[in-house]
């Protein structure tokens, strides 16, 4: 997949190219087995389509998420493996980074962020990937979102989509809240809360807890994969007690690297 910055009518768009399909079809594979097995089926990976069919799936989700009242861009133009896409600003992981450490700032963006998610769920929709390099801020603070070229759906329910959404999301946060995990999980659990179907789903990544205690040593990228398995396992846990027939499913230890595999 590539992307290219480019003017049209006097305005900054993107024209986003497919590339053939995933060449990680075996790894993902081995991941969907695994999720399975654990019955974690958040963590199953979608389909990896390339070329024309993953633009199609792209242009049909950012119409669905638009009917749904979520800000996405608008496809100004298409060719047979390309969208053109209108620009919707810098993305939120820009922006992160602008703050350079700022805890406040942090918490703000982070904040409004979980908000756009949490009423884009209310709304029925989900995402798939919303990592902060697939979020966008304007300069009037509106939270837009990109990149669609997959489609949890296929493989999950849309509950299991809603909590993949906020596994996916503590994984992309976890390096910008490194030893303050706890600021995180309480900016989630106040939103989860209103979600206990979502809930229960992200909750069951707890069945990892083990394994993530006994990662964090391996270095900076292991330790945020630690942080978003606790992260989510911590804001779970009130919404967890509100659905006691999965409370003890994320008490239980994993040892396999599930969410890093996703990446």
């Amino acid at each position: 997949m590539g992307v290219e910055s480019m003017v049209v009518a006097g305005r900054d768009a993107w024209l986003k190219a497919y590339a053939d399909g995933d060449s990680r079809q075996f790894g993902l594979g081995i991941l969907d087995a695994i999720a399975r097995g654990l019955d974690i089926g958040a963590l199953r990976p979608p389909p990896h389509p390339g070329g024309g069919e993953a633009k199609q799936i792209e242009a049909r989700r950012l119409a669905e998420l638009g009917a749904q009242g979520v800000r996405v861009p608008r496809v100004l133009g298409e060719g047979a493996s390309t969208l053109l896409l209108s620009n919707l600003g810098d993305t939120f992981a820009a922006q992160l980074r602008a703050a350079d450490g700022d805890a406040a700032r942090i918490d703000a963006l982070t904040s409004a962020v979980i908000d756009a998610i949490a009423d884009a769920h209310a709304r029925g929709a989900y995402f798939g990937q919303p990592l902060p390099r697939n979020i966008t801020l304007d300069e009037s603070g509106r939270v837009g979102f990109i990149d669609f070229e997959e489609d949890p759906l296929e493989v999950m329910s849309l509950p299991q989509a809603q909590a993949r959404d906020w596994l996916m999301f503590a994984f992309g946060m976890a390096k910008y809240y490194d030893g303050r995990t706890d600021a995180l999980a309480d900016m989630l659990s106040r939103v989860m809360r209103r979600e206990p179907e979502v809930a229960a789903h992200a909750g069951r990544v707890g069945r990892l807890k083990g394994f993530a205690q006994r990662i964090g040593w391996l270095g900076r990228s292991a330790r945020h994969v630690a942080h978003s398995i606790l992260v989510v396992r911590a804001a779970t846990l009130l919404p967890m007690l509100l659905v006691a027939a999965v409370l003890w499913d994320w008490l239980e230890d994993g040892e396999i690297e599930l969410l890093r595999m996703m990446f």
